[in-house]
């Protein structure tokens, strides 16, 4: 029977919050003011980088999208 030790919980829950904030960031994109083109490069630069796109968007894109 595997044991799992302090590292493997650790991997685990990294792993889990990288694909947490992973979807969380095309659930944004999509559901974000943004026009066709600007959300298809979002959503492109998020799957090309799945852990950096999805910190770019929150630190950056939500900000230039349209608010009406």
């Amino acid at each position: 029977m595997a044991s799992f030790t302090g590292w493997h919980l650790l991997i685990l829950i990294v792993v889990l919050a990288a694909i947490a904030l992973f979807v969380a960031a095309l659930v944004s994109i999509a559901s974000s003011k943004a026009g066709g083109v600007e959300k298809a490069v979002w959503i492109l630069i998020t799957l090309m980088f799945p852990l950096m796109g999805p910190i770019v968007w929150f630190a950056f894109g939500r900000r230039s999208s349209p608010r009406f």
